[in-house]
């Protein structure tokens, strides 16, 4: 016991060497205390390397954060610790000291997410995302931070290359716009890639992103608006639609300017009507809403509302969601039954009680079922 209280105490004062630079007084003495435990599983010259990361943020931007940081160590460590050993701790503190050296929000970012990325990508692929952030940190850090917080929810969703494609557009965006703008629109992008992932896969999120790109060298704010109407617009006119609409963009961001090309994205201007009508495909829910609402009426008895939905058919029991665009036939006939199975298919779980069933009412139903069957037998 007596050998460990000298071995704690020699432990102490070494630690207290390497933080005493930055902290003094009782910030100093709390680091101490909830360091010191680590020794045993990254040893003294690993929490040299996780202190001097520390001291580095410290010097260079925050002393509130290096603190924070050094206070959260111990329980990402335990989190990394699941994923490798001492060395793996250490590459990853060294990976964010790189990345700090373009900018502090994506370095800290990058440690907090970093077992999450590890989990999703191996090592190897938390490698690539610190390159990846640490490039979009020399255009604009804000955006760089923000990617790197968003990065595991978007590599489940689209791959690392799925990032590559979000990561490429908004640097554009911060670039040649502004940085508030790009952050919007990175928050925006889990949703509008899962609203993207009702028409098809991977691939075309990847080709719709990189399609918006290709928009941003003629006008940035019409990307922004393609991409935040590209759900929409697929679901009317399909991917070929959409190639159609960036086209057009783009020749009228060429010769009027950006202006009038984002506002022909938005559906704002006067030709935007005509040249949607034309390269439209398949049969549109709004041309045959008021023959399917009287069918519906006729089998229920009573008025149904149909509403425009963004994926499949479905009802939540009072009304009913058809897609706004039906084009699986050449034949228009062909799209419009297939408009009316999928009504029908969602009238009956309204006409035959999907939705009566009530929980509380189970008891009461097995107990009559059991009083019917006791006696027959």
């Amino acid at each position: 016991m007596v050998r460990n209280s000298i071995k704690k105490i020699h432990g102490t004062r070494k630690l207290k060497k390497l933080l005493n630079v930055y902290y003094e007084g009782e910030v100093l003495e709390n680091l101490v205390s909830e360091l010191y435990p680590l020794v045993d599983s990254v040893a003294y010259d690993g929490l040299g390397k996780i202190v001097g990361f520390c001291n580095q943020l410290a010097g260079d931007h925050s002393g509130r954060t290096a603190v924070t940081l050094l206070e959260e160590s111990p329980e990402l460590i335990d989190r990394l610790l699941m994923y490798g050993d001492k060395v793996l701790v250490l590459n990853v503190y060294g990976l964010c000291s790189q990345v700090a050296g373009y900018s502090e929000g994506p370095a800290v970012r990058l440690l907090a997410v970093s077992p999450e990325l590890i989990d999703r990508a191996g090592y190897d692929g938390l490698e690539k995302v610190a390159k990846l952030c640490g490039r979009v940190a020399q255009a604009d850090s804000f955006v760089a931070t923000r990617l790197m917080g968003l990065s595991p929810e978007l590599i489940d969703r689209v791959g690392y290359d799925g990032l590559e494609k979000v990561a490429a557009l908004c640097t554009q965006v911060a670039r040649d716009y502004n940085w508030r703008t790009a952050v919007r629109l990175l928050g925006m992008s889990p949703d509008i890639i899962e609203r993207l992932l009702r028409y098809g896969d991977k691939e075309l999120v990847l080709n719709v992103y990189g399609l918006c790109s290709q928009v941003a060298m003629y006008s940035v704010r019409a990307a922004v608006s393609l991409l935040e109407q590209s759900p929409d617009l697929l679901g009317r006119a399909s991917y070929g639609g959409l190639e159609k609409v960036a086209c057009k963009a783009s020749e009228i961001a060429k010769v009027d300017g950006e202006e009038k090309a984002a506002s022909f994205v938005r559906g704002e201007s006067s030709e935007y009507a005509d040249f949607f009508e034309a390269i439209s495909e398949g049969l549109e829910l709004k041309r045959v809403k008021p023959v399917l609402l009287h069918y519906l009426n006729a089998l229920l008895g009573y008025r149904i509302e149909i509403v425009e939905a963004q994926g499949a058919a479905t009802t939540d029991g009072e009304r009913i969601f058809l897609p706004v665009r039906i084009k699986e036939f050449e034949d228009e006939d062909r799209n419009f039954i297939l408009y009316k199975v999928m009504a029908t298919h969602e009238e009956a779980h309204l006409e035959y009680g999907s939705f009566d069933f009530e929980l509380m009412r189970v008891r009461d139903v097995v107990s009559r079922i059991e009083g019917k069957y006791e006696r027959v037998l």
